[in-house]
């Protein structure tokens, strides 16, 4: 929603309808006003909602090449001393104080530029206004959103209008990082006459923070005034999020949001006159559903300990204590970033259901939540921008009993710990047999029930529902436990997140009933491949992607390398054939691995930018003898690697590998010279695909890729270390690019067409039951169909399998 360029004063603002919110709301006021009277305004003070120490910064003018007011002109240097920043929270605010009331027209800021650090900067920036001098109770009214290029020297100026306006907000709502800072280097604003009054807005129901039972009603009431007279009011409109709920010309305002989903709601109410000028309100609300008599609070670090509510940690767990002004619950949480997949922690409540709230970042993973040692489901603590008091998982409604919610880091990022909210009911404590462990594979599906004192499970009377259709369950009663198995016709794809529901009866003609979700495992590629060219006789295909938004991960630049497949991607790509992969950044290298003459990033010349970019390497690579090799990476940050037909047997060095997808080994997060050795044992001569991806945050780059026969921990171990592709290195072949078209079974029979650009070429068909191991599929045989092949299995039985073919 933004002004279209060129308005003057007193021309009537033309803006986008709210409807276009979802895009962006008051996008950036792109307009060049030219009052009758102007002046250029140094606050008096500025009030920073964090960061106290600094905020004098934004107003002193000490940074800039002029010391003092400055001008629109001024050059700000990149000494952080001299700028303002806030720990604890992006969505930190700074309130100046004009010293006097004025209508204002500008906005001017300097946002934060120190070396390697202009990710703090404030990204997306809502302007609000106030004519109150008292800080404490002032009411604030919004009259532009705006969004900040990061870093620079220079004044990004912002064409806003407000009027009788004493204190001017900043309230930061993204910030251009992952982390817990946001900062800014200098404010000013310009004052001119305008013509006539913006509304004002003092919102009277909801209120900020509130939580709203799921199902109630939700009125929103305001008071809107117009120094102009009411009559020059044209319009109140009420929002819920970019959902128009209903306007109102006269009086009462007063709007109802009926059915509101569960989750956050962003409820507002925008005022518009007859000449367009403009002002909203927002209250952000929380809609949750209340099953129980009251809710219990349950906080990380005051509620340490192994009893009732109390939460309890093993492995390595950090306190992150913060300030009085810290949005986590309490001001801290705990976090885990050593990526330790046998880390949990464990809370032991007594309820009917838990809902857990946390803090997400874009550098932050995963985790896995079981209750009572059942299924696991995932937990996402991943956003693009950091956000505090999140809610990232919520349980089933739960038998009235004592329960353990137990969340494992799953190793892809960082993983917290803040509040957890149990609903706790009044009502008598039910005791039933439990379903004690969900266990999923790609093929079967297996539920463990277990009777409790007097409650003993009727083994007829067991039903399993999967993703909301009855399925037929094989089950076995050996007193307590009793076993229900479903075998899938279709395999789980990786990844994927199904629901459960378990209903049964005990001996007494008690009902048990139990709902969960599970999520699969999933590689750290897509199976499907990340895309970017093939390799050809001799060379690499090397893909180089930028401007793509923040690589700060494996997660995140994998993010980045599948949407550069996808159409509209924004982002800048440069393909091109390479010989080998020993490349580093010319303007930063650092210690350029282990390879010496490091190559130029070859997009270097098309304008690769210094931070945030990601590489994707292809080879098809030939392994002419059988016996032990060792795949070995060094880079600059971290790195994926997948050696596609065949699994390593160990890793050593900086990175790990997945026993479920032992085609990878990976270095997830952000490192300085990572290097990995990867051992593949006993590897049949042959042909083999590799794939390798990285990425670049910021600082030094560098990445190499090489290999030795033979099973080595330590680059130290031989000096046969040779790049692949490089003279004397692994061979690299022109690479196939194959696509199923169609896969089927009758009976005992599979039918695989798919197309290759060589039918005439000899392939391969791979068969696995688990995606861990892959061997040929007996007695596989090839035939053309059409423009393409097809591959006929017969005689298959038994476990359901996986296939992948391979052009040889």
């Amino acid at each position: 929603m933004g002004l279209n360029t060129n308005v003057s004063p007193m021309t009537p603002m033309k803006w986008l309808p709210l409807s276009q919110l979802a895009l962006a709301l008051v996008s950036t006021l792109s307009f060049t006003l030219t009052p009758v009277r102007a002046e250029f305004i140094q606050p008096v003070a500025a009030y920073a909602s964090n960061g106290e120490a600094t905020q004098d910064a934004l107003i002193d003018g000490l940074g800039f090449e002029d010391p003092g007011v400055g001008s629109p002109a001024s050059v700000h240097n990149r000494t952080g001393g001299e700028m303002w920043s806030g720990v604890g929270s992006i969505k930190e605010h700074v309130i100046f104080d004009l010293g006097k009331t004025v209508s204002i027209t500008n906005v001017y800021i300097w946002n934060y530029s120190v070396q390697d650090a202009t990710d703090v900067g404030m990204k997306d920036v809502e302007v609000l206004v106030s004519p109150d001098t008292n800080i404490t109770n002032a009411n604030f009214n919004a009259i532009a959103r705006i969004s900040l290029k990061e870093g620079g020297a220079e004044a990004q100026v912002f064409g806003v209008l407000g009027t009788n306006v004493r204190l001017v907000k900043l309230k930061g709502l993204s910030n251009w990082g992952q982390g817990y800072t946001v900062g800014l280097a200098e404010v000013r604003f310009a004052s001119g006459d305008v013509a006539g009054n913006v509304p004002t807005i003092v919102l009277n129901n909801p209120h900020d923070g509130d939580e709203i039972a799921f199902g109630a009603d939700i009125a929103i009431s305001a008071a809107v005034t117009d120094k102009d007279g009411a009559s020059n009011l044209a319009k109140v409109e009420f929002y819920d999020g970019s959902t128009l709920l209903t306007n109102r010309t006269t009086t009462p305002y007063i709007g109802t949001l009926k059915g509101a989903a569960k989750g956050n709601h962003e409820l507002r109410v925008m005022a518009t006159d007859k000449t367009g000028k403009i002002s909203w309100i927002t209250a952000n609300v929380f809609v949750r559903e209340l099953v129980a008599d009251r809710i219990l609070k349950i906080d990380d670090t005051a509620d340490q300990g192994p009893g009732l509510n109390q939460i309890a940690y093993t492995g390595t767990w950090n306190p992150a204590p913060g300030g009085a002004t810290d949005p986590r619950y309490n001001h801290n949480d705990h976090y885990e970033s050593n990526n330790n997949r046998n880390d949990y922690f464990e809370v032991r409540f007594k309820g009917v259901k838990i809902d857990v709230f946390a803090t997400v970042a874009s550098h932050h993973g995963t985790g896995l939540a079981s209750l009572d040692g059942g299924p696991t489901s995932v937990v996402n603590y991943k956003a693009p921008q950091r956000g505090e008091q999140v809610f990232v998982w919520g349980s089933p409604i739960l038998p009235n009993r004592e329960h353990v919610l137990r969340i494992r880091v799953v190793g892809d990022g960082v993983v917290t710990a803040d509040r957890f909210d149990v609903s706790v009911s009044d009502k008598p404590e039910v005791t039933t047999a439990t379903v004690k462990e969900v266990a999923a594979t790609f093929t079967s599906l297996v539920v463990t029930m277990e009777d409790v004192a007097g409650s003993v499970v009727d083994p007829t009377s067991v039903k399993l529902t999967l993703d909301g259709a009855l399925v037929a369950a094989s089950v076995l009663k050996s007193a307590p436990v009793t076993t229900a198995t479903h075998t899938l016709a279709t395999p789980f794809q990786p990844g994927s997140t199904h629901a459960l529901q378990v209903v049964a009866k005990d001996t007494a003609g008690a009902s048990i009933t139990n709902e969960s979700t599970f999520t699969l495992p999933a590689p750290f590629f897509p199976p499907t491949g990340l895309g970017g060219p093939l390799s050809t006789a001799g060379k690499w295909g090397f893909r180089q992607i930028w401007n793509a938004g923040r690589a700060d991960a494996l997660v995140s630049a994998v993010g980045i390398a599948i949407q550069a497949n996808k159409g509209g991607f924004s982002g800048k790509i440069h393909d091109i054939p390479v010989s080998f992969v020993n490349f580093g950044k010319t303007s930063n290298p650092g210690s350029g691995g282990f390879f010496p003459d490091d190559q130029p990033l070859p997009a270097e010349q098309q304008g690769l930018t210094d931070n945030d970019f990601v590489i994707v390497a292809r080879a098809k690579v030939k392994i002419p003898r059988s016996g032990d090799w060792t795949i070995g990476v060094h880079s600059d940050e971290g790195f994926g690697l997948r050696f596609i037909g065949a699994p390593f047997s160990s890793v050593s060095g900086a990175g790990e590998w997945d026993d479920n997808f032992p085609e990878f080994i990976v270095a997830k997060n952000n490192t300085a010279d990572s290097n990995t050795r990867g051992v593949l044992a006993k590897i049949a001569a042959g042909t083999y695909e590799i794939e390798f991806l990285s990425w670049q945050r910021i600082g030094a780059a560098h990445y190499e890729v090489y290999a030795a026969q033979g099973s080595f921990v330590e680059d130290a171990d031989t000096d046969q270390w040779q790049l692949i592709g490089a003279p004397g290195g692994l061979e690299i072949l022109a690479g196939a690019n194959l696509t199923f078209v169609h896969i089927q079974k009758q009976n005992d029979q599979v039918i695989i067409d798919f197309t290759t650009p060589n039918p005439d070429g000899p392939h391969q068909l791979l068969e696995s039951v688990d995606l861990k191991t892959w061997q040929p599929a007996t007695g596989a045989a090839f035939q053309k169909n059409g423009n393409g092949l097809r591959a006929v299995i017969n005689a298959v039985s038994g476990e359901k399998r996986f296939y992948k073919v391979a052009a040889l």
